[in-house]
């Protein structure tokens, strides 16, 4: 008990007849009858649910009912219990306030304090709702959480707020609480925002009596640790990818040597089965038999206590087939954060295959060593044989050899020398054909075992020791071409003696083929028929005086004529001085050396060599080589990747970065200083983000989102702001190579476009100026690209003339064709004074044919522009429509023309009557005596007067018609 108010002790002594003290066992309140009932119902409340349990013989005769509810502490966990006493239907807080009325309701306002603390001041969120699902109350970390204000999350139903697909299961989970089972469970989340994330919640019913009237709630936001366990659950799963395809054994065992993971092939190959989580936890004891899990338990024990690994070695597991395997063994102490070692990591490789090959290589070039080494052939079987005993784990051995006649066996040794079990004493035993052990072997030609329950009588009597009996035998019969020239027993007291008959098999064989290179060849010359190394004597002489098959092989040259030159023929002549300083320091055992060695067809080859034993007397040096040249061949060309990588990357103007998957930098190259203003390392560990425009964001993340999809994409152009607060215009082309584990994340090759985006800026300008500029003017202007003898024409081209404007643009001759044939020459003539002359500014006109056929008059206005070095490259040209104009002007050149004719034509018609009214006046004046023929004068006069009036009537009436 931690806490108690004044009318619990009272309820507790009048009820129950006891006292109520801090630190008492609750349960002791009550008899033994009742408090395993009690027991269970604060068991419950402390998981999280509401009960209670009636007491039927209380100390007053009451029925005392007891309800428990769950208390939670500021961190919203379930940390205590509340105990309510109700007598006979009445709560214990009223029915005792009768005697402490004044401390009761501070006890109750003290626990109204704690509530409300515990409520609004809570960091996770805290709230009720009623039976229908909707909020009652809720603290202020709910409507943080919810991005909304309290007063508007009072007004909602939790519905809205839950992920889609979590809405049935969240539902169920409701129904539950308000029927009496609190529930704890996980479900997405969706703010009024649209913010996802994912919650922890607890729901518990609200209790009023017996009556439950709502369901209380508590939600912690666990959105970055689902997602870590995400995470984690992904690189799990990767790993469980990886170590299920390592060949290798691979288990992890935590102190108490219990299985935590383990891959596919261990749980196959040892366990029995295939991986799964129910057999985490289980120790060796629980797959090994007891004394070699013991064995392997104090072993992994000394590792992770002394924290000392195990590193390669050599080690034996039995599989479930009860196959033995050779295996290489590691095991690694595991350490937490702390550097606790918490367990061990093993990794067994199997090297079965390997170590039988190489203990047979091993055997055979030992055998074939004892062979070389030993003075005489008696000498060399018992090597031999004794290496057959110690290697492959026999007691006993004999080596019988082939009479010259070919008619006996004779044992030539045995071993282990003085334990013979031969019935004679004789120094030679000597067998025929058919005749005991040897016999029967040399007879058959046959490899043969023999166990003593199989063959008593041919194993009877064959004792090592007193207490020792021989009970398996094997029989090698060792050929040399088709003839058998030796025959081998090797003998074991152990009746069922494994024999590794194709190790034996082969050994036999080359044990045929010691013997006889025993008897034909030096120990040199045995040496060199089965080394594949290169190998070569040289005297000091300078001359080469013997080398192996390989070396022939390898150099491609017959043996007489690398034995009849100079060795120095086959050095590279700058390797020379090396080969005499090696020579100089011939003593020196173990140093090596490379040099570069001509073959038959005069290439080189890259030889690493090795001075293995120098004979004074003799003035010779054994030297073994290994060839290198592709080894150095890879080195070279992985230097020039570098190189190139270097020339690429390192001192490329393009910016190479590589970003996680959080856009943090991984890697920067060099080029990113003068565009930022950072150096590489300074931008590392930094974010992508942080350089970023804001008003460049959405569109940049729309289009990085589509890496899911797409291997590269093309970004568009952005802005980054560098050190010095200057914004940039990038370009970026960004490739997905996360799942390159050489590089690990995305690459983005980017390009400072700045000055472009500057200058494109001022061409969109120019080229808003000059669409303005066309729009105000009926004029058409054209471009013609002398460079390229393209014309290009404004928008306007198809209302002027007809003709539609071509991005690709008009030849020249297409424009030559439209001008009118009598104005071609002229027009020519003019601008070919712009090309040849450099006249920038030109005016023409003349006629144009459009696109129906008909002319139009135009005024061409033509600017030349020149290149940097002052060669015309376009001309820019207004053309303007001057037709209805230049129509009026010829009309009334064409009037005046036909005036002036008609008046020159009736000038002449004119004068004639002019001129006798002119005559006729004159005889007036000078003959006025002769007064007979002034009426006929006068006549005359009349009459040319009216002559005269018709003809000015007419030529009035002529000029008013062409007018």
């Amino acid at each position: 008990m931690v806490s108690f108010n004044e009318d619990a002790c009272s309820a507790a002594s009048d009820l129950f007849g006891k006292n109520l003290e801090i630190g008492i066992e609750v349960t002791d309140l009550f008899k033994s009858s009742d408090t395993v009932h009690i027991q269970e119902n604060i068991d419950k409340s402390l998981m999280g649910e509401t009960d209670s349990y009636t007491i039927s013989d209380s100390h007053e005769n009451k029925d005392v009912q007891l309800t428990f509810f769950p208390v939670l502490n500021k961190d919203g966990e379930i940390e205590f219990v509340s105990i309510k006493f109700d007598a006979e239907g009445n709560s214990g807080l009223e029915y005792y306030n009768n005697s402490s009325n004044s401390q009761g309701k501070i006890d109750l306002d003290y626990h109204l304090q704690i509530y409300e603390n515990l409520f609004h001041n809570n960091p996770d969120a805290v709230f009720q709702f009623d039976l229908e699902g909707n909020f009652v109350n809720a603290n202020q970390s709910s409507a943080e959480l919810a991005e909304t204000s309290r007063e508007e999350l009072l007004n909602m139903h939790f519905l809205p707020l839950v992920a889609p697909e979590d809405a049935d299961r969240i539902i169920d989970h409701f129904e539950r609480a308000k029927s009496g089972k609190p529930q704890n469970f996980i479900t997405g989340f969706l703010s009024t925002k649209g913010t996802s994330k994912f919650l922890n919640v607890t729901n518990f019913p609200i209790y009023n009596g017996e009556t439950i009237i709502g369901v209380f709630g508590i939600a912690k936001d666990i959105t970055i640790q689902k997602l870590a366990e995400n995470k984690i659950a992904e690189e799990r799963q990767m790993l469980r990818a990886i170590i299920d395809n390592i060949p290798d054994y691979i288990f992890v065992k935590n102190r108490e040597n219990q299985s935590i993971l383990s891959n596919w092939k261990f749980n196959e190959n040892i366990l029995g089965h295939k991986f799964s989580e129910q057999e985490a936890g289980v120790t060796p004891l629980d797959y090994l038999e007891k004394s070699k899990a013991e064995g392997i338990i104090a072993d992994n024990e000394a590792v992770m206590k002394t924290g000392t690994s195990v590193i390669n070695r050599p080690d034996v597991v039995t599989n479930i087939h009860g196959k033995k395997e050779r295996v290489l063994l590691t095991k690694v102490p595991l350490k937490n954060q702390k550097k606790d070692i918490i367990g061990l990591v093993g990794i067994a490789r199997d090297i079965t295959e390997t170590y039988l090959h190489n203990k047979k290589q091993e055997l055979i070039f030992s055998i074939i060593k004892a062979f070389g080494d030993s003075p005489n052939f008696k000498e060399a079987m018992l090597a031999t044989i004794e290496l057959l005993c110690r290697e492959l784990n026999f007691d006993y051995a004999e080596a019988f050899k082939v009479s010259v006649n070919n008619q006996n066996l004779i044992r030539n040794a045995y071993w282990p020398e003085g334990n013979s079990f031969s019935s004679s004493e004789k120094e030679y035993v000597v067998y025929e054909h058919g005749e005991g052990l040897p016999g029967i072997i040399w007879e058959s030609g046959e490899f043969k075992t023999f166990r003593k329950s199989d063959n008593k009588d041919l194993l009877q009597n064959m004792n090592l020791c007193e207490k020792s009996a021989i009970k398996s035998v094997v029989g090698i019969p060792i050929h040399y071409q088709d003839d058998i020239i030796s025959i081998i027993l090797l003998a074991s007291a152990d009746e069922n003696k494994k024999i590794e008959s194709d190790i034996l098999k082969d050994i036999a064989f080359q044990i045929g083929s010691a013997i006889e290179s025993k008897r034909s060849q030096t120990q040199l010359n045995d040496f060199f028929h089965y080394s594949p190394n290169l190998i070569a004597v040289i005297g000091i002489d300078g001359f080469i005086k013997k080398v192996n098959p390989s070396f022939e092989k390898k150099f491609e040259y017959p043996e007489e004529d690398i034995l009849t030159v100079p060795f120095t023929e086959f050095i590279h002549p700058d390797d020379l001085a090396k080969t005499f300083k090696a020579l100089e320091e011939v003593d020196i055992a173990g140093s090596d050396f490379e040099l570069r060695c001509r073959k038959n067809d005069g290439d080189y080859l890259t030889i690493s060599w090795r001075f293995s034993q120098f004979f004074k007397e003799e003035k010779v040096v054994f030297v073994y080589g290994t060839d290198i040249t592709e080894i150095r061949e890879k080195e070279e060309k992985l230097k020039y990747s570098e190189q190139r990588f270097k020339a690429l990357v390192q001192d490329s103007s393009d910016i190479i970065s590589i970003v996680d998957e959080e856009y943090n930098y991984l890697y920067n190259s060099p080029a990113v200083t003068p565009v930022f203003g950072l150096s590489p390392n300074e931008m590392n560990a930094t974010n992508f983000w942080t350089y970023i425009h804001d008003e460049d964001k959405v569109q940049l993340v729309s289009n990085l989102n589509s890496l899911h999809t797409k291997k590269r994409i093309h970004l568009p152009s952005y802005r980054i702001k560098n050190k010095n607060g200057n914004w940039r215009w990038i370009e970026t082309i960004v490739t997905n190579s996360s799942a390159d584990p050489a590089i690990g994340g995305m690459v983005m090759n980017s390009r400072d476009i700045t000055e472009f985006i500057i200058q494109e800026r001022k061409l969109i300008e120019s080229l808003e100026r000059y669409d303005i500029v066309s729009k105000a003017t009926s004029d058409l202007i054209t471009d013609y690209d002398l460079e390229k003898n393209k014309m290009f024409l404004h928008k306007n081209s198809e209302q002027l003339f007809g003709y539609e404007p071509n991005e690709l643009g008009y030849d020249g001759e297409w424009w030559d064709e439209k001008i009118h044939p009598d104005d071609i020459d002229s027009v020519k003539k003019l601008s070919r004074k712009m090309h040849d002359e450099g006249v920038k500014n030109l005016t023409v006109e003349y006629r144009f044919r459009c696109a129906d056929g008909s002319y139009k008059y135009i005024l061409d206005r033509s600017y030349l522009l020149k290149d940097k070095y002052g060669a015309p490259k376009r001309i820019i040209a207004s053309m303007q429509d001057i037709t209805e104009r230049k129509e009026q002007l010829i009309e009334i050149e064409n009037q005046n023309k036909r005036l002036k004719e008609i008046a020159w034509t009736q000038s002449h018609v004119v004068r004639a009557p002019l001129a006798k009214i002119m005559g006729l006046v004159d005889l007036l004046l000078n003959y006025k005596e002769e007064s007979e023929n002034m009426d006929y004068i006068l006549e005359k006069i009349l009459v040319t007067s009216e002559e005269m009036d018709q003809i000015i009537r007419k030529i009035a009436d002529q000029s008013e018609n062409e007018l």
